[in-house]
């Protein structure tokens, strides 16, 4: 519990976001060695006000206290040095430092698939096509559990025999009723949040950039002029995830969140499933995870981090690749070809 209780720490700080966090991490690698980083090395990365903060350790909440509810609840938990950590999560700007899941991640592709909480009856029946045909091509399915697009999408894959991601707004603690349905061995529920964190307003559009971040590729159902699935939508676009939106009506207002996206150039429309898979892989296609790290540059000392293998193993990795001529080296950047 020590390695959970230092990155704890570092989440409790007041004045250190989760950027700043990840500044630390890439430099320094675990949360012990952060803890124990000199003035001078913290402010050169922080600069002098966050790294007063950081000093001063005033903090938010109790790490100890959440130590003990953890224990006592039997809640699972992952932090940025964890290998089984989600890579495609390293990779964004504010990673969570601690994940709290309620089982296990897998090794599976995810596709995120978000929508309005009142869907039409088509957009339930496309999303029911969608999802089996994902699952049969090995897919699992992300979402945000809300009520509409979001459950129906994690219902039909768990009967379609897949795997579901939900991530909350709300800590793992408090997962709602109606979700407590779906709970089993190929669903898992993962939140950033404290474990006995209420759902805030500011709770559920945060989340929203970690079910983007985790997915292949983004499809949007439905969703109206204001629906809070656009939200996920633009961290689609800011992380440079493929973005798809289903119209069912275009003289509807019940899709015109999804025609502003087209029209704006953010999205393409997806008619059918197989639209889907003309620009994405078979994910039952075996693929190496060290070439999807590498679809954007990054230095040796990054892929310890992202992938957590050891020293001796990624050079021997790199190396192969690089001889079978699907990586390239320049400078200090490792890329994939």
């Amino acid at each position: 519990m020590e390695r959970l209780y230092n990155w704890l720490l570092l989440k409790a700080i007041k004045g250190l976001g989760e950027v700043s966090i990840k500044r630390l991490w890439l430099r320094f690698g675990k949360a012990e060695s952060i803890l124990s980083g000199s003035y001078e090395d913290i402010r050169e990365l922080l600069g002098e006000e966050k790294t007063r903060a950081f000093f001063k350790k005033e903090l938010s909440f109790d790490p100890e206290e959440v130590i003990r509810l953890v224990e006592r609840e039997k809640i699972q938990w992952l932090t940025l040095e964890d290998q089984e950590y989600p890579a495609l999560l390293k990779e964004i700007d504010d990673p969570p430092p601690v994940l709290f899941l309620t089982g296990a991640l897998k090794n599976t592709s995810l596709i995120a698939i978000v929508g309005t909480r009142k869907p039409d009856t088509q957009s339930l029946w496309f999303i029911s096509k969608l999802v089996r045909e994902l699952v049969q091509r090995g897919y699992g399915v992300c979402s945000g559990g809300a009520i509409g697009c979001d459950y129906h999408s994690h219902r039909e894959c768990l009967q379609a025999g897949g795997f579901s991601v939900c991530f909350l707004g709300m800590g793992i603690l408090n997962i709602p009723h109606y979700l407590q349905k779906l709970r089993g061995e190929n669903m898992v529920f993962v939140s950033e949040f404290l474990p006995n964190a209420p759902p805030e307003e500011f709770t559920f559009p945060r989340r929203n950039r970690l079910i983007s971040a985790i997915s292949k590729a983004v499809v949007v159902a439905e969703a109206g002029q204001k629906s809070g699935a656009l939200i996920t939508a633009d961290y689609a676009v800011k992380q440079k995830k493929p973005l798809w939106v289903y119209i069912g009506n275009s003289a509807s207002q019940r899709w015109l969140g999804c025609i502003n996206l087209v029209n704006s150039g953010k999205a393409k429309i997806i008619h059918s499933p197989l639209d889907l898979f003309e620009s994405i892989p078979n994910a039952n296609v075996q693929k190496d995870p060290l070439l999807d790290l590498l679809s954007t540059p990054k230095t040796f000392d990054e892929l310890l981090l992202l992938t957590g293998l050891r020293y001796s193993e990624l050079s021997v990795k790199l190396s192969d690749l690089e001889m079978q001529g699907k990586v390239a080296r320049q400078g200090n950047f490792y890329m994939a070809l």
